[in-house]
């Protein structure tokens, strides 16, 4: 194991116990169900100074090669387990959207690895479309639900989206401060180029393609 894969794995070590510790934040608000802290900017401040060692770490760690600044933290891997702050924020909204999965597989046996069983019937199925053509896959589709917010700050001409639902996220607000909740308003489904499924096993389901 390399230098940095080792500083990395004692990183994410660190996190996860200053996270069993610390996180959720006792003294600020939340959005009930949701991994969504706010409060006052002194309040966030004076909780964001105990991650900010870390987080400096997880910079300098991450640091593209040859690149003079440093990576932003809201640009840092999700698999480190940060928490996400934002400072100045005027108003956020939160997104509920149905999304999709997508994985293309040259082989059956790769596809029932990742995707599960499937019945005699669709199995053969799929291995027909794949003998059918030189340029043919399988693609596997998979819906799920994609929480994201929408963090609009303060002076800021655009918007930061971002999924919070792994590793959390903490806002210092402005007094004027705005929570747009829109999980009761999914927007609407994109339309899906694929149809008639080779085979459904009821999670993935499986549709022939030519590359």
């Amino acid at each position: 194991m390399t230098k940095d894969a080792i500083e990395i794995q004692n990183l994410k070590q660190e996190i996860q116990l200053l996270r069993q510790q610390i996180f959720p934040p006792q003294e600020l608000a939340f959005v009930e169900g949701l991994p969504i802290y706010y409060g006052a900017q002194a309040d966030v401040q004076h909780y964001y100074k105990q991650w900010q060692p870390l987080i400096e770490r997880a910079q300098e760690l991450c640091q593209p090669f040859m690149q003079d600044e440093l990576i932003d933290a809201f640009h840092l891997p999700s698999h480190l387990n940060l928490p996400l702050f934002f400072f100045n924020v005027d108003r956020i909204r939160i997104n509920k959207t149905l999304a999709k999965e997508s994985k293309t597989f040259r082989g059956v046996a790769s596809l029932v690895e990742k995707c599960g069983h499937y019945d005699l019937a669709e199995t053969q199925a799929m291995r027909e479309w794949l003998e059918s053509d030189d340029t043919a896959a399988l693609v596997a589709h998979r819906k799920f639900i994609d929480l994201r917010t929408y963090v609009f700050q303060h002076g800021q001409s655009e918007y930061t989206r971002t999924r919070f639902y792994v590793n959390g996220i903490v806002l210092g607000v402005e007094p004027h401060f705005k929570l747009v909740d829109a999980r009761d308003k999914p927007r609407k489904q994109r339309s899906d180029s694929y149809s008639d499924p080779l085979a459904d096993n009821g999670v993935w389901k499986i549709f022939g393609k030519y590359r």
